[in-house]
């Protein structure tokens, strides 16, 4: 009879045990706008100076960061290679200004798909705060339940878009931001912003700072979840740093005024604004870390951490890596802490990756080039995967945890690009020009190999007539003496390898 009892609470123990350990965890996903991966103290490309990012680097000591992670070298491109895991190749999204699949096929939002409505039909409640910059389909507001999102508050900087979805003309004062490259005005996402909340405009003065009341919707949404059986999906995507330096809070605690004037990076006052904006960032992801433990989640909550894109003002938009690389790190239940790693990933991994912690498989219907990488991420596995891309507006990068090959562009000239040996670097000062090198021709012919399985769709000519009919946004832009001169320059901040094709 004893023994009978005893085999009956095992069993009770096991079964319990087994429910647990399979509850699908919460996840947050925070991105941040416009910072390369040189601005997160853990990467410490900024020898001997003190971090500026003590709360990430806390995140990422207790998981996973990744010394290489690529993703677009803009916005909207990076957005969508997030969302749908498929490369620009794939779903079309090159640059803001190109767009482009051929046979331009109408845009349909369940073309591809995004991470959120995976985890919303999976169970998950999911909330999105912040910019949401999808160009291959779909607007919150609008397609919300196409989109899988159960409530939001986003910015929008464009007023025709926020006046169709509210029916509310918006009429330019000396409170809205003026656009660092149009010089138009476009509306607030720092001081008295206009966000929209759930359909509704949010009533907002000169004293309230939007990037505070992103953070503290996604603080809520977390509280008001906490004790719920249904996992919760927080999509934080950040207004900070991006190219408007205004003043931060921090400025105004020592006696500025709220403004939301811009200030080049170049000059004096735009570096500290634009290192308060850093900072400020920081102590916004420190309160989410801090609001999942006190709610006791951390035993079931994962937490990843990346930006958009290079840093603003320096790397954004380019066609080298400063311009693609990002920070990338994964903290929280059940997952491995590795610390630094040599590993790769991109962001097409993004979406396989949720879909296996939410106990999901994506809609056979879809294509995903990425790779889920769940089992590193957990120690189940030591690798990800050894190869890495990004088509960044007219260019292609493919890289390698030996060799890079950069700056690959037809349009400009440079069909071969520029190939490099890494020496177990990941920010470019030991990297060593080897374009011309024959002893390394068997390496650079495996990256034609490499190229061609996720090629570029874009003409590669400009009297092609697609680009001045299909594509004229993009002609102009990158035809452009600016564009010449900087789209395959590395920052002057990080000349540290030899750029010579």
């Amino acid at each position: 009879m004893i023994k009978m009892k005893y085999t009956f609470c095992s069993i009770l123990f096991v079964v319990t045990f087994t429910l647990f350990s399979q509850k699908k965890p919460n996840i947050i996903v925070i991105l941040a706008d416009d910072v390369g991966f040189e601005e997160i103290g853990i990467y410490d490309v900024k020898k001997g100076e003190p971090s500026n990012t003590p709360n990430i680097d806390k995140l990422s000591s207790s998981g996973v960061t990744f010394k290489t992670a690529y993703a677009q070298s803009i916005c909207g491109p990076s957005r969508a290679m997030l969302y749908s895991g498929n490369y620009a190749s794939s779903n079309g999204a090159y640059d803001n200004k190109v767009n482009y699949i051929p046979g331009n096929p109408k845009r349909d939002i369940d073309r591809f798909p995004n991470f959120i409505k995976v985890l919303h039909d999976a169970g998950y409640k999911t909330a999105v705060a912040g910019k949401w910059h999808n160009p291959i389909g779909g607007t919150i507001g609008m397609d919300n339940k196409l989109l899988g999102v159960d409530q939001y508050i986003v910015y929008n900087s464009s007023a025709k878009t926020v006046e169709r979805l509210t029916g509310k003309k918006l009429v330019p004062n000396e409170n809205w931001e003026i656009a660092a490259i149009s010089k138009q005005p476009i509306l607030s996402r720092y001081w008295k912003p206009t966000y929209l909340q759930d359909g509704k405009l949010l009533k907002t003065t000169m004293d309230d700072y939007g990037p505070d009341i992103l953070n503290d919707y996604i603080l809520d949404f977390i509280e008001e979840n906490a004790d719920s059986e249904q996992p919760f999906l927080a999509f934080y995507s950040m207004v900070l740093a991006h190219t408007s330096h205004c003043v931060t809070p921090i400025g105004v605690s020592k006696g500025k005024k709220p403004s939301n004037q811009h200030f080049r990076n170049q000059s004096e006052e735009g570096k500290k604004i634009f290192k308060n904006q850093i900072h400020y960032l920081d102590k916004l992801v420190g309160n989410i870390v801090e609001k999942v433990k006190k709610e006791g989640l951390a035993d079931n909550t994962v937490i990843i951490f990346a930006s958009d894109n290079g840093t603003t003002s320096s790397s954004k938009g380019k066609g080298v890596e400063y311009g693609v690389h990002v920070p990338f790190m994964v903290s929280g239940a059940g997952i491995k802490k590795r610390g630094m790693t040599d590993e790769l990933m991109d962001f097409t991994d993004v979406l396989p990756t949720l879909a296996a912690f939410a106990q999901t498989t994506v809609p056979s219907k879809y294509n995903v080039d990425g790779r889920n990488i769940k089992n590193f991420l957990t120690g189940a596995s030591n690798e990800t995967k050894a190869v890495i891309y990004s088509q960044p507006g007219i260019t292609s990068l493919v890289r390698t945890k030996e060799y890079l090959l950069e700056a690959v562009c037809p349009l400009f000239g440079f069909p071969n690009g520029r190939f490099y040996k890494t020496n177990n670097s990941y920010d470019g000062r030991e990297y060593e020009n080897i374009t011309h090198n024959d002893k390394y021709s068997i390496q650079r012919e495996g990256f034609d190999v490499y190229l061609n399985k996720y090629v570029s769709k874009l003409p590669t000519s400009f009297e092609d007539p697609i680009w001045k009919n299909e594509l004229k946004k993009g002609y102009k832009h990158f035809t452009s003496e600016q564009q010449k001169r900087s789209h395959l320059r590395l920052p002057l901040r990080y000349q540290f390898y030899d750029p010579s094709f």
